[in-house]
């Protein structure tokens, strides 16, 4: 079992905080794990840590500046981890790795952090130029690292009313949706427990349309072979 936070924007404009405790596993966890504490998020009034941002603040996204309704959080603790656990390791992004200031400086992200793909080919196949790929494939040891902090390390993850795409330190990363393929294999039991961290939402429906479709960097691979 894990410790999950979370923070909602409600209906009526209050913001609902909450302690969880549910199963150390994927469905949970990737709604938590994206972005390290420090991470700076660009809203309408400058960046902003990730751990300063509430529900309601206004942030920027591809799609204009929006409001965020969720804020999810909990703690990468060096192996302590289960069988079923993502959270065995974080990712460093090193400055200028894809790019003059992408990212400026360091930028840790966990096991949930998705970056968008852009490649020829995938429009002929799938109808978009771009999809998304966990940033954890394309650790290479040299400027994308795959790290176990010696501490414990807080994370979080930001919901926005649809699914979109943030710049964080300069590069395209995901907005939190559990997918549409996390309702298929839960229990009841375990779809009350996950939706009991989205007050502000009725059913899994709520979280709406993929702004991009999701693969592997493996995948992606397969297109030059």
């Amino acid at each position: 079992m894990r410790k999950y936070e979370a923070a909602a924007l409600l209906p009526d404009l209050t913001i609902s905080f909450q302690n969880h405790v549910a199963p150390a596993i994927p469905l949970f966890e990737e709604a938590t794990s994206a972005f390290a504490r420090g991470t700076l998020i660009q809203t309408v009034r400058g960046p902003v840590a990730i751990e300063d941002l509430l529900p309601g603040d206004y942030i920027e996204t591809a799609g204009g500046s929006e409001p965020v309704m969720w804020i999810g959080s909990t703690v990468f603790v060096p192996g302590d981890c289960g069988e079923a656990s993502i959270l065995t390791h974080l990712t460093r992004i090193t400055p200028d790795t894809f790019g003059l200031g992408r990212p400026g400086t360091d930028l840790l992200v966990g096991p949930a952090a998705r970056m968008v793909q852009r490649r020829e080919k995938l429009r002929e196949l799938i109808g978009q130029d771009a999809v998304l790929a966990p940033v954890a494939d394309f650790a290479d040891g040299d400027r994308l690292l795959r790290v176990q902090p010696h501490g414990g390390v807080q994370l979080f993850h930001l919901m926005l009313k649809r699914h979109t795409i943030l710049q964080v330190g300069g590069i395209e990363m995901e907005s939190y949706h559990p997918g549409h393929s996390a309702g298929q294999t839960m229990s009841a039991a375990t779809r009350a427990l996950f939706l009991s961290m989205f007050p502000n939402l009725e059913g899994l429906e709520d979280f709406g349309q993929l702004a991009m479709t999701r693969t592997t960097r493996a995948a992606l691979e397969s297109l030059h072979a």
